[in-house]
């Protein structure tokens, strides 16, 4: 075990939490502490820092999680006075291949206007992140309240497993109009019914080739 790893560990015992406590709190998955605290898994600084921020404690340099870039150091004289300059620091190909496959990144799309808005970087953990398939989901940001019934608030960001199939009562993301929208879908008969609660009373229902189903909402997050 590498020495954040077992700070990590040594911290959340003192704090009297289990992993899976840590992972809510840190906003990370109950698998992803594990396989950090158990040293299986290379840490980012920016995740270290959630999960040390999480347990009270000051996070520190990544120094064995990684390897050092290595940096040009060269001399020059100005007035006889010998002073020291840097190359810039890029990452060699060790630190690369070490970080290849451990973190990805995905752009975070408005709702409304397709537009990316954010960037969320999640761990790859079995070849899945959040137990889908890498290229299988997307994120989208709630542009209004519409689904507060279903706990999706303005600016929350829904998680959305790409899928054309469709299930009777459940959540998707669907394009209507050329518009991205965020609805509850229930089958009748031959027509499909867009609600924003699960007694809307005000559904819009239509035709199956009247709508483009993007992907099925898996989960939320939001920001405190």
């Amino acid at each position: 075990m590498n020495r954040l790893a077992e700070k990590i560990k040594t911290a959340r015992l003192k704090a009297k939490l289990t992993e899976k406590e840590l992972a809510k709190k840190s906003g990370l998955s109950v698998g992803y502490i594990i396989q950090i605290e158990s040293g299986k898994k290379i840490i980012k600084e920016e995740f270290a820092d959630k999960i040390l921020k999480a347990l009270g404690e000051k996070s520190e340099r990544l120094e064995d999680e990684v390897p050092k870039p290595k940096v040009e150091k060269t001399k020059t004289t100005t007035n006889n006075t010998h002073k020291n300059s840097f190359a810039n620091v890029k990452p060699n190909d060790q630190w690369a291949d070490a970080l290849a496959g451990v973190i990805k990144k995905y752009p975070v799309y408005d709702c409304l206007s397709n537009k990316v808005v954010d960037y969320k970087e999640l761990p790859v953990l079995g070849k899945k992140i959040e137990g889908y398939h890498p290229d299988k989901i997307m994120f989208v940001k709630a542009s209004n309240d519409n689904m507060k019934r279903f706990r999706i608030m303005k600016n929350d960001v829904v998680t959305v497993a790409l899928t054309h199939e469709v299930q009777n009562g459940h959540l998707y993301l669907v394009e209507r109009d050329k518009k991205r929208i965020i609805r509850y879908i229930r089958k009748e008969n031959s027509q499909i019914a867009l609600m924003r609660s699960k007694d809307d009373q005000e559904a819009e229902k239509l035709s199956s080739k009247d709508i483009k189903v993007i992907g099925k909402c898996v989960a939320v997050s939001f920001k405190i």
